[in-house]
Order: structure tokens, then C-alpha cells, then sequence
């Protein structure tokens, strides 16, 4: 219809232009009415003007339309605009700032709806693009810098100089742990960051949370367990002793009234039994004394001295050390390394106890497994990290003790010192390494060394 409409415009005002062209040629040659023939051509030019002027309307508004787009303009409608009456791009002109004001309303609801999600975020969110100008500050980081308003990066050197430099010279999937004190309050904090391009522009998204709490309560808890572990070994050898102490006295000395403290007379069965006792109480106190060496030891790892080392070898010199043992239990091995020229920066001699334990470890779970193997993989992950699992197909752990088995002095052998994985964890810690264990009852268990 619109497109009827302008075609029918066009066509009358060509007809016009057409009707008066003959209409001047007849005059100029049939009469002699030559006055009317000039005022007929003044019309002819302003009916031709006037067709160039309605088609350039049409150009000059797609051009207004286009500059509108450009500067986020869509205001304007072309139902009823002059130019575009009846033009058959008046409808589509409308369509289009419809669709743009559709989709301007769209990002500004997505805007808000990510600001609000951004606001309820516990964690402290900071971004900030190449020149160090702040583009997005929630409130939980208003809360923990304690500033109402963040413009630019310089802002919260005068906050902390040390947040200032480490948050400038972070890199993009780095973390950092950091002390810092804000309006006289010690703040544990954990930084990360990470990076991204939008339109073209580098930003750095930065998430700053205080863990002061949570490490609390974790320091909490790990002394809650000690103590408990420290207070059950140490009254296990205590009260024996204590009893045992008693009883042999009682057996040697008595209360005379006239002489005091006199020495009795022991039978032969009497001696046995004072000797018993008192080799009783000798190995109790040598336990003691194993007990606080054992703590000695895992309060006093060495510092790692760091080289090379080739993964292959390590596994190789692991199973010549513990071939007897493994032939003697008729424990398959299995050993994998990719690829085989795999090196990690390690102490070779701290990361070999590592493995002796957890090989001594996985020999004991497949005491009564038809078929024992045990696997010890070395590869490179997804996140570039080199591993080293020990596996084995034993009786595996019960879930509620897998979390404590890294507890010192906590073990479930009967002869066991309950240092081994504890020293062991610490030792991967001195390495920037991490241990972890999955394990299913029946299934087998899996411990695995991150470097």
C-alpha cells in the first residue's frame, strides 16, 4: 500500500511535468499567448524542483536515521513525518528504530540485571582497563576497602601501598595471598585476577576476598584436632605408667610405724612381676619419646634444595628400593610416564620419602586384595601441571576418614606413627605442590601429587 502511494506521487507529479511541457509547446507554436508560456515554464521548473526536493527528502532522512543510529538516537518516528508520508520507507525506517530501541532496552536490563547480580556478590569485585581507570566497583569492595568511591587504580595505593603494587603487577590467572592493614584492621587476603577483551579494550577483572575468618576458623579446628590426637597418645602411655609406678611401689616399700619407709621381701613370682612392670613402664616412656620425636621431625622438614629432576628415574629408583617388599606380597607394578623425558623442579630425596610412603601405604590396603597391583602414572594435565599418581586396587578408605588422614599422628595401623601422609603434604607445600586422595571402598585409592 505504502509503496502504492509513493509510486502514485511520482506518477502525478511526472504527469504534471509531462502535461505542462506540451502545454508550453502548444502555446509557443499554435497561439500567440507567448506571456503564458513563460509563466507555464516557471511552473514546469518548480514542479521539476519540486520532484528533486521530495526524492532527496527520502535520502536526507536515511541519512539523519543513519547519524541518529550512530549517536544512540531513536527518538524520531516517520509515520507522520512530511518526508516519508506515504513513503514506502517510512515503515521499514520505523521498523528498524523499534528494533534498535528493543535492543537498547534489552542491554540496559541486561545492565542492570548484571550490576544487581555484581552487587549481591560477596566477594569484592574490582575491573579496571589499561590505563587504570576503575569501570566496575561493587559494594562488597566499597565494604572492604572502606571507601565509598573508587575512580582509579591510584585510589587504593593511598589505602595500602602493598594491595596497590601487588593488584598493578598481578597477571591474569595469578593468585596472592596478602597482609594488609585498612583503618587499623589486619585483613588476610586472597587476590586473583583474570583478563578480557571487550570492543577492542583490555580490562582486568579483580576479586579480592578476606579469608581472615575462615583461616581462623580452619587454624581453630586443626588445633582442635591435634590436641585431640596429642591428648590420646600421650594419656595412652601415661596412665600405664602412672598405674604401673603405683603398683610397684606398693610392692616395694611399706609404711612400718616405728622405722618409717622399710624395703619388702620379694618371692620369686613377685620379682617377675616387679620386672614385668618395669619393663612395661621403659617401653611406654621410649614411646613417649618416639612420640615427640616423630613431632620433632614433622615440625622440622628441611628446606627443599631444588633441581631437576627426571620423573622416569625417580619411579625406576622407587621400585628397586622397594622390589623385595613388592615380590614378597606378590604386588604387580605398573609404571607409565608421558612424556618419558618428564622432568619437575623438585628435591629429589624429599619427594622420594613422598613416594616411599605412599607406596608403604598402598602395600598395607592390599594386604588382603586377590590380585594387587599398584599403578604409578607421571603425565603433564589440562593445566599444564605435572603429576605424579600412585594407585592401588585395595580395600580403599572409608569417607569419613578421608579427610583426616592428613591429620598428624592420626593413622589406621595398628603400628603406624601417623606422620607419613601428614609429612608428606607438608613436604608437597614447600614445593608450591599440592597431594590429594580419591578413594572408593573396594574400589581402590588414588593419591595424587600436583607439582
Amino acid at each position: 500500500m505504502q509503496k502504492t502511494i509513493f509510486r502514485t506521487q511520482i506518477f502525478i507529479r511526472l504527469l504534471l511535468i509531462i502535461a505542462i511541457g506540451f502545454s508550453i509547446m502548444y502555446v509557443l507554436t499554435e497561439t500567440h499567448f507567448w506571456l503564458v508560456s513563460m509563466w507555464l515554464g516557471l511552473l514546469l521548473l518548480i514542479l521539476f524542483f519540486e520532484l528533486i526536493r521530495f526524492i532527496e527528502r527520502t535520502h536526507l532522512e536515511m541519512e539523519n536515521l543513519v547519524i541518529a543510529i550512530r549517536q544512540g538516537d531513536f527518538s524520531n518516528t516517520y509515520y507522520k513525518h512530511p518526508a516519508l508520508k506515504g513513503h514506502m520507507l517510512s515503515h521499514a525506517f520505523n521498523q528498524l528504530v523499534s528494533t534498535f530501541q528493543q535492543l537498547r532496552q534489552e542491554k540496559e536490563s541486561n545492565h542492570h540485571y548484571f550490576q544487581n547480580i555484581v552487587e549481591q556478590v560477596s566477594v569484592a569485585l574490582i575491573c579496571v582497563d589499561q590505563q587504570g581507570k576503575v569501570q566496575l566497583v561493587n559494594l562488597a569492595a566499597k565494604q572492604l576497602l572502606k571507601r565509598p568511591v573508587l575512580r582509579h587504580l591510584e585510589d587504593v595505593q593511598a589505602i595500602d601501598s602493598e594491595l596497590y603494587h601487588t593488584i598493578k603487577n598481578i597477571q591474569a590467572g595469578e593468585k596472592a595471598l596478602i597482609r594488609v592493614i585498612i583503618q587499623q584492621q589486619l585483613l588476610h587476603i586472597l587476590l586473583q585476577a583474570t583478563e578480557f577483551k571487550m570492543q577492542g579494550k583490555e580490562f582486568k577483572l579483580l576479586s579480592i576476598q578476606d579469608f581472615r575468618a575462615e583461616l581462623e576458623e580452619q587454624e581453630v579446628a586443626s588445633w582442635q584436632k591435634l590436641i585431640r590426637v596429642l591428648t590420646h597418645e600421650i594419656m595412652n602411655s601415661v596412665i600405664p605408667i602412672s598405674n604401673l609406678t603405683g603398683m610397684v611401689s606398693e610392692m616395694l616399700i611399706h609404711i612400718d610405724e616405728d622405722n618409717g619407709l622399710k624395703l619388702n621381701v620379694l618371692n620369686d613370682s613377685e620379682v617377675i612381676d616387679l620386672h614385668g612392670s618395669l619393663l612395661t613402664i621403659e617401653e611406654r616412656t621410649n614411646g613417649l619419646i618416639n612420640f615427640v620425636k616423630a613431632y620433632k621431625s614433622l615440625t622440622q622438614v628441611a628446606q627443599p634444595q631444588f633441581r631437576s629432576v627426571k620423573v622416569g628415574m625417580l619411579i625406576e629408583r622407587l621400585h628397586a628400593l622397594l622390589k623385595p617388599k613388592l615380590h614378597e606380597k606378590n604386588i604387580t607394578w605398573n609404571k607409565k610416564v608421558e612424556p618419558a623425558n618428564l622432568e619437575i623442579k623438585a628435591d629429589f630425596e624429599l619427594i622420594e620419602q613422598v613416594l616411599i610412603n605412599l607406596v608403604n601405604n598402598a602395600i598395607y590396603a592390599l594386604q588382603k586384595v586377590k590380585n594387587p597391583e599398584i599403578d604409578v602414572y607421571a603425565f603433564v594435565n589440562e593445566k599444564n601441571q605435572k603429576i605424579i599418581q600412585v594407585i592401588d586396587n585395595g580395600i580403599g578408605i572409608e569417607r569419613e576418614l578421608v579427610e583426616q588422614i592428613f591429620i598428624p599422628f592420626f593413622t589406621t595401623k595398628k603400628n603406624g606413627s601417623g606422620i607419613g601422609l601428614s609429612l608428606s603434604r607438608q613436604i608437597m607445600r614447600l614445593h608450591k605442590g599440592n597431594i590429594s586422595v580419591q578413594s572408593i571402598i573396594g574400589g581402590g585409592t588414588v593419591f595424587t601429587l600436583s607439582f
